[in-house]
């Protein structure tokens, strides 16, 4: 199912929290949904699915959500890791929410043991953790096994186990068909399970297109050396007019450069390398690159003695 956001726009007072923002996220695909943190997110998937007021349209294979005689069978959300009552079961919270679709309890069984809460299934999830309130929140959203899945920020909480486990879950759900919308702000494990990113930045949108297509802005390219005489080899680099960081014990990475050149030089040099390769682009550096003007707050200067070194041409480590 094909989700179109048009134009959607919403004003908190005098804060402009969405600009006439429009992007499509495609079925079959995991879409990520990023930007820092106050950039309009939340706000756009609430209004995707009409939970705020504001201006614009989402479409669902071309149809507005309220055309839908069973919503849950269209999309599946899962917006604040404790949205339920504290005081009801977890099966019961989703036996609740499985009432307008009528589902059966075998499939309340079903997604209770596919999270991982058999075991507290009769517990009221008051007194669950974060992360066991992530996972409810997943069960209810794919309860209905809902053509379109969108989930703001499923993995806060999760212990790294969980986060593989979603990952390969999201992945999956993907691949049957279904449309995946997931914020987060874990980018390295953003990067590992999106297939299409859509960045935004103070409520603009500032990208929508493929992952590789993102990772292809990164301003810069960058080569990882290791030498046991990494000190003269930085020297020579340095000389030669490139920008060099240590990166560790007898390593630095050498930025704006290619791993033949490194290579060359380093031969001309005398220096002998153990290891040289050319970086992959990297998605936190990309974001940071593109969205650094739409923080809604200063970053501070680093504590002392805790910056990166960094050597430019004619310094010397």
């Amino acid at each position: 199912m094909r989700v179109e956001v048009n134009n959607v726009d919403k004003h908190f007072r005098k804060l402009h929290a969405v600009n006439d923002l429009s992007f499509t996220v495609e079925p079959g695909r995991v879409t990520g949904f990023l930007g820092p943190n106050g950039s309009g997110k939340s706000t756009t998937m609430r209004l995707m699915l009409g939970l705020d007021n504001g201006t614009g349209e989402t479409l669902f294979d071309g149809l507005p959500l309220a055309k839908y005689k069973s919503v849950t069978g269209v999309v599946g959300a899962h917006l604040d890791a404790k949205f339920f009552h504290p005081k009801r079961s977890a099966r019961g919270h989703l036996r609740m929410l499985g009432a307008e679709a009528n589902i059966s309890k075998a499939r309340i069984d079903e997604v209770i043991q596919l999270v991982g809460l058999s075991d507290v299934a009769r517990k009221r999830p008051g007194g669950f953790s974060l992360g066991m309130g992530q996972r409810l929140g997943l069960a209810g959203a794919i309860l209905a096994q809902p053509k379109v899945l969108m989930l703001d920020e499923p993995a806060n909480g999760l212990d790294p186990q969980s986060i593989h486990w979603l990952r390969d879950f999201l992945k999956h759900y993907a691949s049957l068909g279904n449309t995946v919308l997931v914020s987060s702000h874990l980018l390295g494990e953003m990067q590992l399970l999106a297939d299409d990113v859509v960045v935004i930045a103070r409520g603009t949108l500032v990208a929508a297109e493929s992952m590789q297509a993102f990772l292809s802005r990164a301003n810069s390219k960058s080569v990882f050396v290791r030498s046991n005489d990494v000190v003269r080899l930085a020297s020579v680099l340095s000389m030669n007019g490139f920008r060099v960081e240590i990166e560790g014990e007898n390593a630095i990475k050498v930025i704006d450069a290619t791993p033949e050149r490194v290579g060359e030089i380093a031969f001309q040099s005398g220096v002998q390398l153990s290891e040289l390769f050319a970086e992959a682009a990297n998605l936190e550096t990309v974001f940071m690159d593109l969205t650094a003007s739409g923080m809604d707050y200063e970053i501070g200067t680093p504590i002392a003695g805790h910056d990166s070194a960094v050597i430019r041409s004619g310094e010397s480590l």
